[in-house]
């Protein structure tokens, strides 16, 4: 860490005034300018590591139309979820920040994080073996990650699923959209047998998404009529 970057366009004056402020934050590490002054390291932290449920409230809260769900941290409150939910069918999938939840397993011997059933009491059984356990999927250490919560969800017939997200992009230092008509659980699946079918969509950082990327994206998902204005 040196004066010069944590001063910026400030200069060295106003530099160490900031390195001066810091040192009662304890010793962690020493700064080159000045060997006497301990400072504490600059670490990154992320801040938008949004569970499915989180990011189902989100888009509900906003306008968007997602299925009726409950969030459990116990069977039996999966069990009280499935029987609030009074569904047809119900889905029941564990909640961490993994993709290929379907295809994992669990250490309690459990195969799979997303189960369909039509009996309440399923619900309550199957989450007994996920709540507590280590899921491991192919985006997890062999260890896997610990689910504490699971969602309980009306399960809704697909007639046809599509991609959409806004990922960070480090070679263009920025977000972008990224959307593909043939999305679904396998999108990396689709990225390497189908590139061709990858949009992507830069985002400028000060203005947003405009609405002529909206209305792109939309096209190239596939949306048409009334549809591609609400997209």
């Amino acid at each position: 860490m040196s004066a010069s970057w944590l001063g910026g366009f400030q200069g060295k004056r106003h530099s160490k005034n900031i390195l001066e402020a810091l040192k009662g934050y304890g010793p962690v590490c020493r700064c080159p300018a000045d060997p006497g002054i301990q400072v504490p390291p600059v670490t990154g932290r992320r801040w938008l590591n949004l569970q499915e449920y989180q990011s189902k409230k989100l888009m509900s809260d906003n306008g968007v139309r997602v299925q009726r769900f409950f969030v459990a941290s116990t069977a039996s409150e999966a069990l009280e979820a499935a029987k609030r939910l009074n569904a047809k069918e119900i889905v029941l999938k564990a909640q961490i920040l993994a993709g290929g939840r379907g295809k994992g397993v669990f250490n309690s011997g459990l195969k799979g994080g997303v189960h369909l059933t039509k009996d309440p009491k399923v619900v309550g059984q199957l989450a007994k073996q996920m709540i507590g356990y280590n899921l491991a999927t192919k985006q997890t250490s062999k260890e896997g990650v610990k689910v504490n919560k699971v969602m309980v969800a009306e399960a809704l017939d697909i007639s046809r699923e599509t991609y959409l997200a806004i990922l960070m992009d480090r070679s263009c230092n920025g977000p972008v959209l990224v959307g593909s008509p043939q999305g679904g659980v396998d999108i990396e699946e689709v990225a390497a047998s189908n590139p061709e079918l990858i949009f992507k969509e830069q985002i400028d950082i000060f203005e947003g998404i405009k609405d002529s990327q909206a209305q792109r994206m939309a096209e190239n998902l596939g949306f048409v009529g009334p549809l591609r204005n609400q997209v």
